[in-house]
């Protein structure tokens, strides 16, 4: 099943990756080092001949990042890549996270490190792409600190081949969440119940619950999804919407609902009705 997710996730990205010849090898930036942290663009022509990128974060023994959204506590990443040259447009790509209760508080997580694929495009395929990143993301382990680092990249147009950056770009896109419904994991049509959002995860042969990460809104601030009840592969789960806004209509408000079950993880974009 693994190799069905990351052919989804290559998939995701292939249409505005660029294609290097077999005979390219790879190209890897210094470490930033930040706190409890160091950060490096690394990139690599994968296996399908697209080019391969991607921000690689390692973190003290015991240490943890966040996800795009954090849940109760934490500091979303922040990756800024204006400062590029011939970069059209870059999106950063965020493999299922962890989520992680202390006691006091439930976040998403990424233990130890991650690699974060990244979505480039660049304003002419045939010269070079200079990558300058600026990132600023929170570590935690018994306390939250902020971290900060900068990277810088030039990417040929036809880069070095590595086979570990190549292996780490391929497992990270391979943990991006694909579309729902996937082969394996399905995320139900949302509905309204006064102010909770209900919804059903399909996990076919499945002996657990998927975990299920939910956003909303730039300014919601939403729980996580509590799965009430489940039979035959089917869990039924409710989302309370109370964390929005004050006056913040919920007809018409968008929900991002991800769904991991092992190392599959699944997405869906839904509207409130």
């Amino acid at each position: 099943m693994l190799s069905h997710a990351l052919a989804a996730a290559l998939a995701l990205v292939s249409a505005a990756l660029f294609v290097v010849p077999d005979n390219a090898a790879a190209e890897t930036s210094a470490w930033s080092q930040g706190d409890e942290s160091r950060l490096r663009l690394i990139a690599a022509p994968l296996k399908d001949g697209t080019l391969g990128a991607a921000i690689e974060i390692e973190l003290t023994g015991g240490w943890h990042t966040y996800w795009r959204t954090p849940g109760d506590a934490g500091i979303p990443p922040q990756f800024d890549f204006s400062a590029s040259e011939n970069l059209a447009s870059v999106q950063v790509l965020y493999p299922a996270p962890e989520r992680y209760d202390d006691g006091t508080s439930v976040s998403n997580v990424y233990h130890d490190g991650v690699v974060l694929p990244l979505n480039l495009s660049p304003t002419d395929a045939t010269k070079p792409m200079t990558l300058r990143l600026s990132a600023f993301y929170g570590v935690c382990r018994e306390v939250c600190i902020p971290a900060e680092g900068s990277a810088e990249l030039t990417v040929p147009e036809e880069p070095q081949a590595d086979a570990r950056a190549r292996i780490a770009i391929a497992a990270a896109l391979a943990r991006v969440p694909r579309p729902s419904p996937g082969e394996d994991l399905a995320i139900g049509p949302v509905k309204l119940s006064g102010e909770t959002a209900e919804f059903t995860v399909t996990a076919e042969g499945a002996g657990r619950a998927p975990v299920v990460f939910a956003e909303g809104p730039e300014s919601w601030f939403l729980p996580q999804p509590e799965m009430v009840s489940g039979e035959d592969g089917t869990f039924l789960y409710r989302l309370p919407l109370e964390g929005r806004p004050k006056g913040a209509s919920l007809s018409g408000a968008a929900l991002t609902l991800t769904a991991v079950l092992g190392g599959h993880a699944v997405e869906l974009h839904s509207d409130l009705p």
